[in-house]
């Protein structure tokens, strides 16, 4: 009668040895994964920028009405702005100076007099350019500002309802080149990068 191998030789030792080697390095590289992808995340929430639209009528800081539009970063890393377009309605405008004829004027009327110069009611209209810029977290820019006093009421007042018409969009990336388009009134969308376009004038 042949002599019945044993099942605990050197051949099946060593093949035990192999495959739990084998299992240990597939363990430790799916822990070396998770790892990097969880660090990976770590780094984008830490510089991950949101940008959103702050608008009113009133400055608080300054206790005087002023009717303002910022673009403000509520994340924790830069944004790089490229692209920011306004727009009155359905008109695309590069400035509030733009708007004014739209919303504010009467038929004719602009914003020079008979002489060519600019009438005194817009001397406090205060606009910015924000794109391209860079925006560290928690800072602003400034879109438009326009501070009420006795010349420019009845302006100020036509803008103030107008300005309930404006709407804005842009695009902007992260120090990681993540970019986003956005409306600033819903969730930013995700886009592989920020195409280029020339705003209005």
């Amino acid at each position: 009668m042949a002599k019945q191998k044993k099942w605990l030789d050197k051949d099946n030792v060593n093949l035990m040895v192999a495959v739990c080697a084998v299992l240990i390095s597939a363990a430790s590289f799916y822990a070396t994964y998770i790892q990097s992808v969880a660090a990976e995340r770590q780094v984008k929430a830490e510089t991950w920028p949101y940008l959103q639209i702050r608008s009113g009528n009133y400055d608080l800081e300054a206790q005087e009405r002023n009717l303002y539009l910022k673009i403000e970063n509520a994340g924790v890393g830069p944004a790089h702005l490229k692209s920011f377009q306004l727009y009155y309605k359905d008109t695309a405008v590069g400035s509030i100076n733009r708007v004014l004829p739209l919303c504010c004027f009467a038929e004719g009327e602009t914003a020079r007099d008979e002489n060519g110069d600019l009438r005194p009611e817009f001397n406090n209209i205060i606009t910015g350019n924000p794109a391209p810029s860079i925006v560290a977290a928690g800072d602003e820019i400034l879109v438009y500002s326009m501070i009420r006093d006795e010349v420019n009421a009845d302006l100020w007042e036509k803008l103030n309802i107008g300005r309930q018409q404006l709407r804005a969009e842009g695009c902007y990336c992260s120090l990681l080149d993540e970019c986003f388009q956005t409306d600033f009134q819903s969730e930013p969308i995700p886009i592989d990068f920020c195409p280029v376009e020339k705003p209005a004038n």
